[in-house]
């Protein structure tokens, strides 16, 4: 899925360390992307996510996915819905 976002409000998406071990490809994916900010902390309280898939909080919301691919498809989709 490509990009189609042209807004100018920064947003931001946040990982737990500990799944984004698991999932570099989508920080590499996603830090293309113009007007986002990536963070990445130790633990942000989703255990049971971090367990069992892949994960982002994206502006707030929980987005999640079976797979790293997946999750970038699910985020870039997200992100063009809010533009």
């Amino acid at each position: 899925m490509s990009i189609k976002r042209s807004c100018f409000h920064l947003t931001t998406i946040e990982f737990c360390a500990g799944n984004l071990r698991e999932n570099m490809v989508v920080w590499r994916e996603l830090e293309k992307i113009p007007n986002t900010n990536l963070v990445d902390y130790g633990c942000l309280g989703y255990c049971g996510n971090c367990y069992s898939e892949a994960f982002a909080i994206v502006a707030g919301v929980l987005i999640h996915a079976d797979s790293a691919e997946a999750l970038i498809d699910k985020i870039i989709g997200y992100l063009n819905e809010q533009c």
